[in-house]
């Protein structure tokens, strides 16, 4: 019994590679679009509107659909817990809604949500390509759920259910950015829109450092002020007390001394 594949390096090490390689994705291209609004001024490094589709296809199914709605509701026990595997909970087909615990939701497969978001590649590559692209993400895709379900972390319908769900909703986003609102989210209006508001956080900052400065100018002078009332204290101070030292001085030596 039990899953002697999840002490294997070499497939725990895939599966970290598989990870990063399917995050790269959208953090990338999020980088992109943060440094076209910090330099407003130059083009974007990606395209927008890829960007964009890209995002928002990691955004709504791997963290809001798989892991905020699915798993939050559907406690399907993964195969390592249930009976039939060695474990203390009993098997759930899939889309039964169970409770067994935060840490063991099977249904449905987050990673293997994530690394299919790499499907659509295949539409930005040039046509060419486009067959070796597929070949290789679909590999990908394929070894990375083959391996979630040899670690007796999900059975073959989480996987399969999240690469159909991340497949269409990456169908109906195409038809939104490329189609119904192509117009609307075309690269050059993106870019446009990217560039006004980059302009109008770099005058932002611009203000706010304006102020800063200013702020701290005049806590600056407001401190010189006091330190030179405190020295000019300080020195009146000493001019008494030397005024004062001097004035006994004088009257000693006018004082006669007092005969015995």
């Amino acid at each position: 019994m039990g899953f002697p594949a999840a002490k294997k390096n070499a497939l725990i090490d895939f599966r970290n590679l598989a990870s990063n390689l399917s995050i790269a994705l959208p953090v990338t291209l999020a980088l992109a679009l943060g440094l076209k609004l910090i330099y407003p001024s130059k083009p974007c490094l990606c395209s927008p509107r890829m960007s964009l589709y890209f995002i928002s296809l990691f955004l709504i199914g791997p963290t809001l659909i798989v892991n905020g709605v699915l798993k939050s509701f559907w406690g399907r026990p993964r195969p390592v817990s249930v009976i039939d595997f060695g474990g203390m909970w009993p098997f759930h087909e899939a889309w039964v809604i169970a409770d067994h615990g935060w840490l063991n939701r099977s249904f449905s497969s987050g990673e293997a949500a994530t690394v299919a978001c790499l499907l659509p590649l295949t539409l930005f590559v040039p046509r060419p390509w486009r067959v070796q692209v597929v070949t290789l993400v679909g590999v990908l895709v394929a070894a990375t759920s083959l391996n979630r379900i040899a670690f007796g972390a999900h059975f073959l319908s989480d996987v399969t259910i999240s690469i159909c769900l991340m497949l269409v909703i990456s169908v109906v986003l195409h038809r939104v950015f490329f189609v119904t609102h192509a117009a609307a989210l075309s690269d050059e209006v993106l870019e446009q829109r990217l560039t006004v508001i980059g302009l109008d956080w770099a005058g932002r900052r611009a203000a706010l450092r304006a102020r800063t400065g200013r702020m701290v100018a005049d806590g600056v002078n407001a401190l010189a002020r006091v330190g030179h009332a405190q020295l000019r204290s300080a020195r009146a101070v000493a001019a008494t007390a030397a005024s004062f030292i001097a004035t006994r001085r004088d009257v000693g030596r006018r004082m006669p001394l007092t005969p015995r």
